[in-house]
């Protein structure tokens, strides 16, 4: 049952533990259809296992997570991307060993040339819908910059590279909401002002984004609202400059920022 509402995604009360550990603990969150929404907090806030919930990679223990009004809270990982809910990690997950174009055919949805009797014949469904793919991704490999790398071995890229094609390889999927998991982590600033351009062009196209970052810089420029977490919990949410004026933040970020 799909039930109408304005947020892309929302997450409500969820609970992960993992032993007598609480990673998080009744956590909540809103994405806005076409918005940009970050996350922020010191280590062991609980992003991560937040993210990894929202993408399906982390089962939980309590509370629902909606997708566009359904339930999606027991689907798989493959059932949310083909819904259109994808994500990036923070260590870029490149097949090194292959070329950047091929990184991004292979993430191309439902690809009929892999299914044997579908190459066997070389039909031509197969045929178009290898071309559309590649048409796809020579595409988005020219908006960022990488397509004359098309045919170096994706193990030779920049780490900001990598993390274009990452998010390049997400894209492949045609998503509705991307969540990405530190894009800035490692990339040098040109690149991270590339990649900032990259996502704003995306989200003036109807996409929409949620981000988690240590980049406060990125965060600023991109994301409203921000939420904080610490401890499993919400402790606020707002613009970045509300966030930041906030004396619970304050306090949770002293020792250092994640």
């Amino acid at each position: 049952m799909s039930l109408q509402t304005d947020d892309l995604l929302s997450v409500q009360d969820v609970h992960v533990g993992f032993g007598e550990f609480t990673a998080l603990d009744g956590a909540h969150l809103h994405i806005a259809r076409g918005g940009i929404t970050g996350m922020v907090g010191p280590n062991g806030a609980g992003k991560s296992t937040l993210f990894n919930v929202l993408g399906g990679q982390q089962a939980h223990q309590g509370g629902r997570v909606l997708f566009d009004g359904q339930d999606i809270t027991h689907w798989s990982v493959h059932r949310r991307a083909q819904a259109g809910l994808t994500r990036t990690f923070q260590i870029s997950r490149e097949m090194g060993a292959l070329t950047v174009l091929e990184n991004l055919l292979l993430a191309a949805p439902q690809q009929p040339g892999e299914k044997l009797w579908h190459a066997l014949l070389n039909t031509a469904a197969a045929r178009q819908h290898e071309a559309q793919a590649m048409a796809q991704a020579q595409a988005l490999l020219e908006r960022v910059g990488l397509w004359r790398l098309a045919h170096e071995r994706a193990d030779s890229l920049s780490g900001g590279q990598k993390k274009l094609l990452e998010l390049c390889r997400a894209l492949m999927l045609k998503p509705r909401l991307v969540l990405l998991d530190e894009p800035a982590a490692g990339v040098n600033p040109v690149l991270v002002s590339e990649i900032a351009d990259f996502i704003r062009s995306l989200q003036a196209e109807g996409m929409s984004f949620a981000i988690v970052e240590h980049n406060m810089d990125m965060i600023a420029a991109l994301c409203d609202p921000v939420y904080v977490l610490a401890q499993g919990k919400v402790l606020t949410q707002g613009s970045f400059a509300q966030v930041s004026a906030h004396a619970q933040v304050v306090e949770a970020y002293l020792g250092g920022v994640a």
